[in-house]
């Protein structure tokens, strides 16, 4: 699902419902044409940003690909293992299948150790039908991709749990340090807290559309929206604008003062300056009538 599933492009037409979605095998529909292209625009209040490389609306939370040359929504990254994107509508078969391959992984380091052991001893009698290099082979790399891509797996639910995509994180981190040198703190808009961002990713719950016991089966389910538009927390958000909003006050009003305080200066130095040059003529009229005299 993972592979076969795209990942959601700008002008993709979403599927309204998961009988069409699982008859056309989780694929979505092929990027529409130029009528489309009028009909997305007509979903934003506002004109939105534009894609410098590819020119088309690009979505809050999108980015654009440069192995598939197309922005992607809730873009994460481009896998070369699965030849596909991962983004808003295969993000969770790409998980699962993360999840599923290390647990196997480590089902089969479990059950197969002893028997690993066991062909490491070349004197004992081997009983099995796998030859003893393919056995020890097998164990070996069942162990190291385990460990590799657990590793990968957990960093992907930290993720999740704090509603980040891998870009994001590293657009947070410099945006975190950023505003930490201005003494200010940053936090991530996306965030609802962990349990309310784990539902919303598997679109699992009283307030999603599946059930919480389809969070970690592998069935065809459609994601939560549509990938365009985002829920917010608005504590996060209006504090942030306020933020922006002091600041922005702060600058103006320095700058007023910054003006009225070089308007005095520049008033008070013409008037010396004229002061100056009325004493001046007084004494060069007073210097030309003595010596007339």
């Amino acid at each position: 699902m993972a592979i076969r599933t795209k990942p959601g492009g700008v002008l993709s037409n979403t599927i309204k419902d998961t009988s069409n979605y699982s008859s056309s095998g989780g694929q979505l529909e092929s990027d529409p044409t130029l009528q489309d292209l009028f009909l997305e625009l007509e979903e934003y209040q506002e004109f939105p940003k534009i894609c410098k490389k590819c020119h088309l609306p690009k979505p809050e939370r999108a980015h654009h690909c440069s192995v598939c040359k197309k922005c992607v929504l809730k873009f994460d990254h481009h896998c070369p293992w699965i030849a596909n994107c991962v983004g808003h509508y295969n993000h969770r078969y790409f998980l699962l299948f993360m999840t599923y391959l290390v647990i196997g992984c480590f089902y089969f380091a479990l059950v197969g150790w002893k028997e690993f052991l066991s062909c490491l001893d070349i004197d004992s009698e081997w009983e099995w039908w796998m030859p003893r290099p393919y056995m020890a082979l097998s164990f070996l790399l069942a162990v190291a991709i385990g460990i590799a891509l657990g590793g990968m797996c957990l960093w992907h639910y930290y993720l999740v749990l704090t509603a980040q995509t891998t870009v994001e994180f590293y657009n947070n981190s410099y945006a975190k340090s950023a505003a930490k040198s201005k003494g200010e703190v940053y936090k991530n808009p996306y965030n609802l807290g962990p349990l309310i961002n784990l539902c919303q990713f598997f679109n699992v719950g009283n307030n999603y559309k599946y059930p919480i016991y389809t969070i970690f089966l592998p069935i065809p389910t459609l994601p939560n929206g549509n990938g365009k538009f985002w829920e917010k927390n608005e504590e996060i958000y209006n504090d942030y604008n306020n933020i922006n909003n002091n600041n922005y006050n702060n600058n103006y009003n320095n700058n007023v003062n910054n003006n009225n305080n070089n308007y005095s200066n520049n008033t008070n130095n013409n008037i010396n300056i004229n002061f100056n040059k009325n004493i001046n003529s007084n004494n060069s009229q007073a210097s030309i009538s003595n010596n007339a005299e």
